[in-house]
């Protein structure tokens, strides 16, 4: 996860020192993880909790020039993009904690980033927001959270006896893969861009009643974007079986709402690449959400399995994971939540937006993660696929977006038509009826 800041950027050492001070009490981040003892197949790693962590061994600083401002909206700087790219696909080095900190000078003009990555086995997502709110100057914490899980099947009772039928959860089988041009080896590849708050607000208020939460905009622009980057689904592999795509659910309860490590499972649902209309895509996103009822629904599915495969041993996680990786089971991730409201702040410094960095999956996978940061929306996609297949799947995704927020107006002579006969319009962010509602690594709030 990377913060971009506005302003000088403070010294290494300066930000040392509060690393040390806000975060050396913690003792997650003092964990090595070590590889396992023999008999390699039957034992799993383990860890060494440490007194300490070497602040100057995890605290870096970085130079980096940036062709094109950050601040012109299109997260087109080339060399600020690259450097996020490596310090996603970098290793981390052995026999330390398994995260650390940059500081990125020169992230644009009068700008500057604070980047931090981890190792899944040791922080989630949710830790890493933890973790930067504990580092910023800011409200602590986000306040009630208002559920953990994927909408309840009920509260669709809102939306109109017109609302899509849930469909049957998805089995556990293989689906179809994403595309890959024969001789050529997938690489992994990261783009990012700021993708406009009015069409995001639009696209989520394009169902009726309470309209679409942010997991199915996203899943649904997601559809849209496969099908233009990869053309006629039809020809994927594995077809006519479904695309699998998934979006985590975070597990923590309202007490555990601070708790540093990994505590989130997935819930792994059809995409709707063959439909042809994004509306219909939509639509059938909030069909495929709703099949898992109010909380965990799937996601205690992937979970109880886990805990399944632990107890019979590290082979048997290792065997799930082999499997869970095959090009068709699930070759699309998708991420959306919201930073808790600020205004946040470095030293005085502000927060500008936060840029989510998604891990690099298992190749033919794509993974696509959307923040909103006061209003700030970025999208970030990164793709183990053909070579530079993340800025075109971005860029895809965005007009997939602006496309989900235009909503023909009712016909003319239809009740809040036009009168008469005349070309059709599309409708403004404004005009749109319906609650806002929003997600968090799953759950609507």
């Amino acid at each position: 996860m990377a913060a971009l800041f506005t302003g000088e950027p403070p010294g290494a050492d300066a930000l040392r020192a509060r690393v040390a001070e806000r975060w050396g009490a913690l003792p997650r981040l003092r964990r090595v993880l070590l590889p396992p003892a023999p008999p390699v197949r039957l034992r799993g790693h383990r860890w060494l909790p440490l007194d300490r962590f070497d602040v100057r061994r995890h605290v870096t600083a970085v130079n980096t020039a940036v062709a094109v401002a950050v601040a012109d909206g299109t997260g087109s700087g080339a060399a600020f993009t690259a450097l996020l790219g490596r310090l996603v696909t970098r290793a981390l080095p052995a026999g330390l904690p398994p995260w650390r900190l940059t500081l990125v000078r020169g992230a644009g003009r009068g700008r500057f980033a604070v980047v931090l990555t981890a190792h899944h086995a040791l922080l989630d997502g949710r830790s890493l927001e933890i973790l930067l709110s504990r580092l910023f100057d800011g409200t602590p914490g986000r306040g009630a959270r208002r559920g953990t899980g994927v909408r309840a099947v009920g509260a669709l009772g809102a939306a109109g006896p017109d609302r899509p039928r849930p469909p049957a959860a998805p089995g556990a089988g293989s689906g179809r893969a994403l595309p890959q041009p024969p001789g050529l080896r997938p690489r992994p590849d990261l783009a990012w861009t700021e993708v406009d708050a009015d069409a995001v607000r639009a696209a989520r208020r394009a169902l009726p009643g309470l309209g679409a939460t942010l997991n199915e905009v996203l899943l649904a622009a997601a559809a849209g974007a496969l099908r233009t980057v990869h053309g006629d689904p039809d020809r994927w592999p594995g077809a006519p079986r479904p695309l699998y795509g998934s979006f985590p659910v975070d597990l923590r309860t309202p007490r555990e709402d601070r708790m540093l490590g990994t505590a989130v499972s997935a819930v792994r649902v059809p995409l709707p690449v063959t439909a042809a209309d994004p509306a219909e895509r939509l639509a059938a996103c909030r069909g495929a959400l709703s099949a898992f009822g109010p909380l965990h629904g799937g996601a205690d599915t992937v979970r109880r399995t886990v805990a399944a495969a632990a107890r019979l041993g590290p082979w048997a996680v290792r065997l799930l994971a082999s499997l869970s990786c095959a090009p068709g089971f699930c070759p699309v991730t998708c991420l959306a939540f919201g930073w808790p409201r600020g205004p946040w702040s470095l030293d005085g410094r502000p927060l500008e937006r936060i840029v989510p960095l998604p891990p690099v999956l298992a190749p033919g996978a794509v993974c696509l993660a959307l923040t909103d940061y006061a209003g700030v929306y970025t999208l970030t996609a990164v793709t183990h696929t053909l070579p530079g297949g993340a800025r075109p799947l971005a860029g895809a995704l965005t007009r997939e977006l602006a496309l989900l927020a235009r909503r023909p107006e009712p016909a003319p002579g239809a009740p809040g038509g036009p009168a008469g006969p005349g070309p059709a319009r599309t409708s403004r962010a404004g005009r749109f009826a319906g609650a806002i509602r929003g997600t968090r690594n799953g759950p609507p709030r």
